[in-house]
């Protein structure tokens, strides 16, 4: 089918594209450090908070780019190889993500109750679940997320790039096995990191859907942020190997999140209201009453119901509209986030002085992580030019 397609020539980014970009996110990341940086002295437990939230958005969001890089390779995916190194140099950011985490591990007294908790008046401290929430399996269980995602992550896209080179098949065997690997290694990190950094800020919530949540989340806002970068990249006049049916086939993947989110997000909250258990409803009266009801309405109907409709259309996949809809889908995986983590600090209500001071850690780390991707940029390809199944990406249909 593919023997008589002209491989296109490869493209190498230059740097003097970028050139706006990269004073976006070095301003980004010095305003918002600074900021962070005033935030902490004034208040620490608001700081220890909405660095977390920052961290948990990129983390969750770089975790579903890393799943989308094992999918490809574990399913000998074709249509996706013209964008699959964009994927690669948005997953291998995890190698630095623990970097970010050290503010959180200076905090960890500040944010979890458990770490002081007395087992004697803590009846869930005092139980099974001490077995799981104590400091050497704490510490051991983050190193061993930031290990391990960011080997296997480093591991895929060190051997794309080198496949650009020698052409060798060894590589693409090699990057299918990592990637079956990766991805119940994803599953693993993903849950428990979930676990231990936001569901543990209250270590008396149980949720037995709350991976799978997370997990649809980071998916669906990881594909939002693909696209936008390869429109970046297309409009700088680059990758003009992705065509409209690369488009339409992203844009199915975004609304395939939007539906399985709202489908486990129902499913979690029907389950744990239904069962109406005091120690798993606490979660959502807190986020159903006073302002913080308002916003998750808002997280309903604008990450499910705003979307859905759009979504089912061809013509707004494959038109520069997907453009705005990957951008809403980024900012309702930081409501999401924000929703999750804030209103333990706040449980009364909406702080306006939460959610400014959220802006800060956010940006800062957007920025750090912005000015690593356009160094991955340069160092390589723009997309993978000896890769086996490259002629039929580059005609592929719907």
């Amino acid at each position: 089918m593919s023997q008589h397609i002209a491989v296109p020539n490869s493209e190498k980014f230059d740097a003097t594209k970028g050139t706006l970009l990269r004073s976006v996110f070095s301003v980004a990341a010095a305003v918002g450090l600074l900021g962070a940086g005033v935030v902490y002295f004034a208040n620490k437990e608001l700081f220890a908070h909405v660095w977390l939230f920052a961290f948990m958005y990129f983390f969750t969001v770089l975790c579903g780019c890393f799943f989308w890089n094992c999918l490809h390779h574990a399913t000998d995916s074709e249509w996706s190889v013209v964008i699959r190194r964009q994927v690669e140099n948005l997953a291998s950011l995890l190698k630095y993500i623990a970097i970010f985490f050290v503010p959180i591990a200076l905090c960890v007294t500040i944010l979890y109750a458990w770490m002081s908790a007395d087992p004697t008046k803590d009846a869930a401290m005092a139980g099974s679940k001490s077995l799981y929430l104590n400091k050497p399996f704490f510490w051991f269980r983050a190193v061993a997320f930031f290990a391990l995602l960011g080997a296997i992550s480093h591991i895929l896209r060190k051997r794309s790039v080198a496949q650009d080179h020698d052409g060798a098949a060894k590589h693409t065997f090699s990057m299918r096995l990592w990637a079956i690997l990766g991805i119940p290694t994803l599953a693993i990190c993903l849950t428990f990191s979930g676990i231990d950094w936001m569901k543990a800020l209250n270590h008396h919530w149980f949720s037995t859907m709350w991976g799978v949540y997370l997990f649809a989340g980071a998916a669906g806002a990881s594909m939002a942020l693909i696209v936008l970068v390869v429109s970046w990249l297309r409009k700088l006049g680059y990758l003009s190997v992705v065509n409209d049916e690369h488009y339409h086939l992203m844009g199915k993947f975004l609304l395939a999140f939007t539906v399985f989110w709202a489908y486990i997000g129902f499913s979690q909250y029907m389950l744990i209201t239904y069962a109406n258990l005091d120690e798993e409803t606490f979660y959502f009266r807190v986020r159903n009453t006073g302002t913080w009801n308002y916003f998750s309405h808002l997280l309903v109907f604008g990450r499910f119901f705003f979307m859905f409709v759009p979504l089912l259309f061809q013509g707004l996949k494959k038109s520069k509209l997907i453009n705005f809809t990957a951008v809403w889908i980024l900012a309702m995986q930081f409501l999401d986030i924000f929703l999750i983590i804030i209103p333990e600090l706040k449980p009364h209500g909406f702080s306006f002085s939460a959610a400014l001071a959220a802006i800060f850690p956010w940006l800062g780390i957007g920025g750090c992580l912005g000015l690593l991707f356009l160094r991955h940029l340069g160092q390589g390809y723009l997309f993978p030019t000896k890769d086996p199944r490259l002629a039929g990406s580059l005609k592929a249909s719907n």
